[in-house]
């Protein structure tokens, strides 16, 4: 900040953006438009959004182009539940300027809210963020990123917002709904209890607390979780919907109804409420009152605008679910299809959009779509059971009685499969509706194999044995010649305890089919169980002899062959069944966890990531790799980063220098130097590679390095100008101001330029001599003859500094008299008019903001001589636009809280100056910001 106490809008590079923007053609009245706006502002900070909402649309019919008026509204729609329209605001306040700090974050969170993950996640991520927002919008990401099933980028998201605060409550809240989603309730729950430590008096803290615990079964304690998070704030509607699906589940429905009362204040008309309420009638048999409440979904789902409708994943999610509960099979699949084209592979509209095609008798495309997804999700047992289904109507029986038994196997294993099916509105399926849909259809036709089926592996999978048993027993009633249903009548028998009915069952299916693959390895499987190892293994052996490459049947010898003592003859049948099926997870993971058991966490690593590689969306191979890596030591995912990264890289060192200028704006310098050596290895004696290696260690504030590579550079290089620059920022660094400006005056004279002679100048700036920089300028003017714009423009600004604003003025006039000029040249010659006291700072500050009314430096100004000028409201209004373009420039925050503060704003005040206060002072704090700051008491 210059100490004359005003702004001072740099022009060393403003040669270029000499386009004049025209004023704005529509008519303003900017006034009532800012009474609007503070009104609005008053009601949003009260929490009234919806008053919120209706005065920042009346600001914005004053003024369409009032940036603030549309940053509050995207935020107050944001608040009230409109994502769709928050978006739009927010993408308008970003075509009209604002900074991407500013509203980056409430949109990411709008487009998480609509379940577009995806689009999400394909937004580039802003380099220039302060390190709280960059942290927030990292974890939205990596949320986002676990929707889809993407652990991978879920984690490395995760991991660089850890890098800059690992307590954050936001992060570990995050990280623990991740962990649930994995299927990891055990470090769900330490990270729930982790933010509750955190932050005790978070609503969010208890609500994934209540997440965690319901994940693990404990129903109440999640319940009080959820009520703790309710009681804070009664507003958390997730909260609230959550808890209101655990009294489901627990079948108190009494307590559940007046949570659902209580959302009609908090959230009225949200079809989800009436969702839930339907499922209670559903219960009571209510068929008036389910078609009552699923008729008020359909009807705010369906009238919804189709441009909106369309967009909203979520809406789209539950308007599916309702019509399919009113057995609409058709305005169902419309609803899942098109979810499906926003959030692809998802796993609750995909297993329920298999079941409408199965309900319409096609089970080709219902099996087309499940095979897909279980390519992507090779663990998902619903689906599974689905695909087994639609296989069964197709009489494709061995796979069906495959696909059936890993989904009954699967299921008992995964502790999410056994957790509250009321989650089924973030995702997971509506399996409260869907197993009374199957106990009424299979009840109606008991002789539907595929129902049975179905029904009777849901059952297994929660562990409810008896039901099971009792439904596949009336399924192999209705179908005794049926393999498949045999086969699952072993598994339930087996399950019971019954392992002589069980044989049974496994046999009599062998004798209907010699070639029933299932049959024959549960055969195997219970004469282990049994003791009878070596009738298992004669078993296995005369399987894989008609079937050399059944991955099932390697794996199980190889456990026969361990448990015997041969290692060798275990390890190979493992890496063939891994050859021969290398989507089959069962092989990688016994091969992983013995390498990680002898202490082979390379080979253990080595195995994982191939495994990864063929299956990067099962979960149980990404933990493998992840329990790979820390026992390697290795960090995470950044070596794994930076060696995809240079696979993608040309063998060309200009190249990379570019890439790793790219991520030093990302703030990535540790990826940036990686890159810098990459490119010397090719070519050692690049000189634009080393020019950015010693730049980079001086970033890193690795000065010893920094200057050795500078003087090296300055060796091999005799006649440029970099080795002599970098040694003279080093020197400034370390406050050898004299020899710093020697070796900036010395690079200058190696290769005399404008570029160089404004890089002597700022050099002189940096050791605060600004008048050694103008005779610098002046010096390189007279020798070299030019009259490059960009030097006056930087004469101009070392006059300013050194306090010659006559001079300052004069050369400002020079610049204007050549023709039209950058907008900046203006907005200086109104603040060196200001600091003289000129009357025409005025007029010329309204002339370089109708020139450039974007440019928060130049908006700034003309708030800012506006408020010097009395007039305050007007002044206000300004001043909020330039913040909001660049929320980092202390200058701008002083001013607008300056304003705040003679309006009596005493709170906003400081809201606006505290954060900038140390900048102020760092960067020689003028009397009256001082002045402001004491006043306030900051």
């Amino acid at each position: 900040m210059p100490r004359t106490g005003f702004r001072l809008r740099q022009l060393l590079l403003a040669s270029a953006l000499s386009a004049m923007l025209s004023a704005p053609a529509h008519a303003v009245d900017a006034g009532k438009a800012s009474r609007f706006y503070e009104d609005a502002l008053a009601r949003y900070q009260r929490r009234d959004y919806t008053g919120a909402v209706i005065q920042l649309k009346n600001a914005l019919q004053q003024d369409r182009k009032m940036l603030a008026a549309q940053v509050l509204l995207g935020k107050s729609l944001l608040a009230v539940g409109d994502s769709v329209g928050a978006e739009t605001a927010f993408n308008t306040a970003i075509e009209l300027g604002v900074d991407r700090a500013e509203v980056e974050l409430p949109l990411a969170q709008a487009l998480y809210a609509q379940g577009r993950f995806t689009d999400l996640l394909a937004r580039p991520l802003p380099t220039s963020l302060p390190n709280s927002v960059r942290q927030e919008l990292l974890i939205v990401r990596g949320s986002a990123a676990g929707e889809i099933n993407d652990a991978r980028a879920a984690r490395k998201a995760f991991d660089e917002a850890r890098a800059i605060d690992p307590k954050a409550p936001t992060l570990v809240m995050a990280e623990a709904s991740l962990a649930l989603r994995q299927g990891n309730v055990a470090r769900a729950l330490e990270l729930s209890q982790q933010a509750i430590t955190l932050a005790p008096d978070r609503p969010e803290a208890w609500a994934t607390r209540g997440a965690a615990l319901a994940g693990q079964q404990q129903v109440q304690a999640a319940i009080d979780a959820f009520g703790r998070a309710l009681s804070l704030d009664p507003r958390q509607t997730d909260a609230r919907l959550a808890r209101i699906d655990l009294l489901l589940d627990m079948n108190r429905d009494a307590e559940a109804l007046r949570d659902l009362d209580a959302l009609r204040e908090f959230a009225p008309g949200d079809p989800r409420a009436a969702y839930r309420r339907g499922v209670i009638a559903a219960r009571k048999g209510d068929t008036a009152g389910v078609a009552r409440e699923m008729a008020e979904v359909v009807k705010a789902v369906d009238t919804m605008p189709q441009e909106i409708r369309s967009r909203r994943a979520n809406v789209l999610l539950l308007g599916g679910m309702a019509h399919y509960s009113l057995h609409d099979g058709e305005k169902a699949r419309v609803y899942f299809e098109a979810f499906l084209r926003l959030q692809p592979y998802h796993p609750g509209a995909t297993r329920m959009l298999a079941s409408a095609y199965l309900n319409d008798n096609d089970p080709v495309r219902a099996a087309n779509l499940l095979e897909d997804y279980l390519r992507r999700a090779p663990g998902d047992a619903q689906a599974m059971t689905l695909l087994g289904s639609a296989y069964l109507v197709q009489k494709r029986y061995s796979k069906a009685a495959a696909l059936l038994e890993r989904a009954v196997m699967q299921g008992s294993a995964d502790p999410t499969m056994r957790a509250t099916f009321g989650a089924s509105l973030a995702g997971q399926g509506l399996d409260v509706s869907g197993a009374q849909h199957l106990r009424a259809a299979f009840d109606a036709n008991p002789g539907d194999q595929a129902v049975g089926a179905s029904l009777g592996v849901l059952l297994l999978q929660r562990g409810d044995v008896k039901q099971a048993l009792e439904v596949l027993e009336r399924v192999y009633t209705a179908n005794p010649r049926s393999p498949v249903a045999l086969n699952l009548l072993g598994l339930a028998r087996g399950r019971a305890g019954d392992r002589a009915g069980a044989r049974k069952a496994y046999e009599a299916a062998v004798a209907v089919d010699a070639r029933f693959t299932p049959a024959q390895l549960n055969l195997a499987r219970l004469d282990v169980v049994e003791g009878r190892s070596d009738a298992a293994r004669k078993r296995l052996q005369d399987l894989l002899r008609s079937q050399p490459d059944n991955p099932d049947a390697l794996i199980d010898l190889a456990a026969l062959d361990r448990a015997a003592g041969n290692a060798e003859a275990a390890r190979k049948g493992l890496e063939k069944a891994t050859a021969v099926a290398p989507r089959h997870p069962r092989a990688p993971l016994i091969l992983i966890d013995e390498a990680l058991a002898a202490g082979d966490n390379a080979g253990a690593a080595k195995i994982a990531r191939a495994a990864v590689a063929a299956m990067p969306n099962d979960l149980s191979i990404v933990l493998a790799l992840a329990r790979a890596q820390l026992a390697s030591g290795d960090l995470q995912r950044a070596r794994e980063t930076l060696i995809d990264a240079r696979k993608r890289l040309e063998a060309d060192p200009d190249a990379l220098v570019q890439i790793a200028r790219m991520q030093i704006a990302a703030g990535h310098l540790q990826g940036a130097t990686y890159t810098v050596e990459k490119a010397l290895a090719l070519q050692p004696d690049a000189f634009a590679a080393l020019e950015l290696q010693a730049e980079l260690a001086l970033r890193s504030n690795d000065i010893g390095n920094a200057e050795r590579l500078a003087k090296s550079l300055a060796e091999k290089y005799p006649t440029r100008a970099a080795g002599y620059q970098l040694q003279g920022d080093i020197a400034l660094t370390k406050g050898q101001t004299a020899n710093g400006l020697v070796l900036h005056k010395s690079g200058l004279d190696k290769e005399p330029s404008a570029d160089n002679a404004l890089r002597a100048f700022r050099a002189c700036l940096a050791a605060n001599q600004p008048a050694r920089g103008v005779a610098l300028l002046q010096d390189y003017q007279r020798v070299s003859k030019q009259s490059d714009p960009r030097i006056l423009m930087a004469l101009a600004e070392g006059q300013i500094r050194a306090g010659d604003l006559k001079a300052a003025r004069a050369t400002l006039e020079q610049l204007q008299q050549r023709g039209p000029q950058p907008s900046g040249v203006l907005n200086n010659y109104a603040l060196v008019l200001l600091q003289l006291g000129d009357a025409g700072a005025l007029p010329a500050a309204e002339r370089a903001w109708r020139s450039a009314p974007n440019d928060p430096q130049v908006v700034d100004t003309y708030g800012w001589i506006l408020a010097r000028n009395g007039q305050l409201d007007r002044a206000l209004g300004y001043l909020r636009d330039a913040r909001l373009r660049n929320p980092r420039d202390a200058e701008v925050r002083f001013h607008l809280a300056w304003v705040l503060a003679k309006q009596g704003r005493t709170k906003e005040a400081r809201e606006e100056l505290s954060p900038v206060v140390a900048d102020l002072a760092r960067d020689g704090m003028p009397a009256e910001a001082r002045k402001l700051a004491s006043e306030l008491g900051l």
